[in-house]
């Protein structure tokens, strides 16, 4: 399975791609172009748990081409679904773009003139490429919670990157050793370097992708913890989703955690921001996946269910009823 790598986030939300990563990159897209491109026509047009999607193809698609995208995109909208209760978004249109080669990505979304995305797909990727994707998924994450300013860009990147295997292990397309691997592997890149400020002031890529993922993996088990058991990081995310209807919605960072905190009855949302925004703070990752259970063994990532927080780690990779 392909490790993830990202480019660097611009003008919409996320540059994704799953080939090897050469150099930081900007997107050109112009969201207005993309947007009167997706008017034009249509190639697609299909329902998956509630939302509606509307596909426009560029480059010259074969009824297999067309067959192959389609199943992709549900088999992604599944896991979105899983995670939050229903997809993303009532409406969302897709531009995929056709090139040369087996990669998947760069892909970007936008909140605005609508909730849209576009991504590059390479004429010969693999089925097992696209069975294996997680690039689709991170970005139906990002449909699925409101715009933010760009400053608390972290926010939303950390919570894409970090939901994304979880929903996927949720519809039984990772095991939980693949999901908590990228944990092992990855998250520690999140970590403060010397002159790095906090998540709202140092926008780097290490900080914004894993030092915003590992905010939420400590809300995980923050929200465990002060609920005595009974609420999730999930059910603050669920609630988000449900009351700003998607990334159309424009929310400062401080209106999302109110939301969030409130379907928790807690304020670890709103108390985990204020220590890590402003200042850098190194996180004792290793103590956090200790309390989880997750430890890594001759390369192999193992389980402890003694430790304090197993119940709660085998709950994250399960599928949650919607509330």
């Amino acid at each position: 399975m392909k490790r993830r790598r990202f480019l660097q986030w611009a003008g919409g939300l996320t540059i994704a791609a799953s080939s090897p990563l050469r150099a930081i990159a900007q997107s050109d897209d112009d969201p207005q172009d993309i947007y009167n491109r997706l008017k034009q026509s249509l190639d697609l047009r299909f329902v998956v748990a509630g939302g509606n999607i509307d596909v426009a193809i560029a480059g010259n698609a074969s009824p297999l081409d067309k067959h192959r995208i389609e199943v992709w995109i549900r088999r992604s909208a599944s896991a979105i679904a899983a995670y939050f209760g229903r997809f993303s978004v009532a409406h969302w249109s897709l531009l995929v773009t056709l090139n040369e080669g087996d990669h998947i990505g760069p892909a970007t979304t936008w909140g605005h003139p609508t909730s849209m995305t576009h991504i590059a797909l390479g004429r010969n990727v693999s089925e097992s490429a696209l069975h294996d994707d997680w690039v689709m998924v991170h970005e139906m994450t990002h449909l699925a919670l409101p715009t933010l300013p760009q400053r608390n860009a972290w926010f939303m990147e950390g919570n894409a990157t970090y939901v994304e295997p979880i929903a996927r292990a949720q519809w039984g397309q990772l095991t939980p050793q693949e999901v908590w691997r990228w944990a092992v592997d990855d998250m520690p890149k999140g970590q403060p370097h010397d002159g790095d400020e906090g998540l709202d002031h140092t926008h780097t890529w290490g900080r914004t992708y894993w030092g915003g993922a590992m905010y939420w993996l400590l809300a995980e088990i923050a929200i465990y913890k002060n609920s005595g058991g009974r609420y999730r990081l999930q059910d603050a995310l669920r609630a988000i989703h449900s009351e700003s209807g998607g990334n159309t919605s424009f929310w400062s960072v401080e209106q999302t955690i109110l939301v969030g905190d409130a379907a928790v009855q807690g304020d670890t949302l709103s108390s985990l921001y204020r220590e890590l925004k402003d200042r850098p703070v190194a996180i004792d990752l290793h103590g956090a996946l200790q309390q989880l259970g997750i430890s890594e063994v001759d390369g192999a990532i193992r389980f402890d269910d003694r430790a304090p927080l197993a119940e709660l780690r085998r709950s994250i990779t399960t599928l949650q009823a919607p509330t």
